[in-house]
């Protein structure tokens, strides 16, 4: 069976980049922090996810959804030529890739057809490999996200056991840069307090001089729900030499899906923004706190210029910040993808259940 992708994000009433495209159905870094984990881990899922099994997408499937958009409950977004993001649960440029090859045979496709799409990755093999490169090479449609969590190596080696360090991360962000793409931006998140900080200054510093032109962050939030999260915080905790678990019962309004508030947040808000703003950075917060400080629109770090979707509330929020005020007419005409979407059919989107959410049946 086939791995179903792409999907649509269930926050695309927030999301720039709400259409998702995955390769495969695992990742095979296997981050502690790893926000994928807790939704793979469900059930009859847990027992693939948990050992290592992966599917990989059918690429004539994709093909077709991309060459026929009326096939696909995607249509109205791709023939907006709207940008996706390619790596939104999955890593596309992990060790399953350097095996079986799939990301490439798409990449070459989306090349032809000269599609928009950002990418996020912590991969930095495929960044030698000339195969790829050269399908990136002066790609002004193409925009990349390197995620990198710490400036400090051994707090990044016992979180990101599997990934490459942060060295050789940021020669990726600085091969990338040369190759004449729309853009190349850090992806720092989650920001973890205690890992991510008190470095977090030094880290965009590395970023700016590696050649990255843009900062993206979030803040870690934490699912109790799940039983498994525990010792996975608990392990977080020892690294950051904090009591995580404790931090955000005690910083965090709801209960169940944990996010600290936003005073909590804002001195290290503060210290990014102004480190961008001193290093000649664009500043991008995915947080559901401070998203109004991001440089446009797109609170994965691209430019204005590229055409990501301006059906959602960021957006709104930017307007009413630069105009004073804002009408839903502003961002309804990206909204028409969406509201095309057979509920039945919303690939991604939970309209059921968590657990069948977490199959990820094959659809159209």
């Amino acid at each position: 069976m086939a791995y179903s992708s792409p999907r649509w994000t269930s926050e695309f009433l927030d999301c720039s980049l709400p259409v998702t495209l995955d390769t495969y159905s695992a990742c095979s870094y296997r981050c502690i922090y790893c926000f994928s984990f807790f939704q793979r881990s469900l059930r009859e899922c847990k027992g693939k996810y948990t050992s290592g099994q992966y599917e990989a997408v059918d690429v004539e499937h994709i093909k077709r959804v991309f060459t026929d958009p009326s096939c696909s409950q995607f249509g109205e977004h791709i023939k907006a030529r709207r940008a996706i993001q390619w790596g939104g649960l999955s890593d596309q440029f992990d060790e399953y890739e350097r095996k079986e090859g799939k990301t490439l045979e798409l990449l070459r496709f989306f090349r032809e057809i000269d599609y928009p799409i950002s990418f996020s990755t912590k991969g930095t093999w495929w960044t030698k490999d000339p195969r790829y490169m050269e399908l990136f090479r002066g790609n002004k449609n193409w925009h990349v996200k390197v995620s990198i969590i710490t400036a400090e190596e051994e707090k990044a080696r016992k979180v990101e056991v599997l990934v490459d360090s942060v060295a050789e991360r940021l020669a990726a962000i600085e091969r990338l840069a040369n190759l004449g793409l729309h853009g190349v931006t850090l992806r720092f998140r989650p920001f973890i307090i205690g890992i991510s900080s008190p470095h977090h200054r030094e880290l965009i510093a590395m970023a700016a001089a590696a050649g990255a032109d843009s900062v993206s962050t979030e803040f870690l939030c934490m699912e109790v729900r799940n039983k498994l999260a525990r010792a996975r915080y608990s392990a977080l905790g020892q690294v950051a030499g904090i009591d995580l678990f404790k931090l955000y019962k005690e910083g965090s309004a709801g209960s169940g899906y944990l996010r600290l508030n936003r005073e909590a947040k804002r001195p290290y808000i503060e210290d990014m923004a102004d480190e961008c703003h001193r290093r000649g950075l664009r500043f991008y917060v995915s947080d559901a706190h401070f998203k109004e400080l991001s440089a446009n629109g797109c609170c994965c770090g691209a430019r204005p210029e590229f055409p990501y979707s301006r059906g959602h509330f960021l957006e709104a929020l930017l307007i009413a910040k630069r105009e004073g005020r804002v009408t839903f007419d502003r961002i309804a005409p990206d909204l028409a993808a969406v509201d095309a979407i057979p509920f039945r059919r919303a690939q991604g989107m939970n309209t059921k259940s968590a657990e069948n959410r977490a199959r990820f049946g094959r659809s159209a």
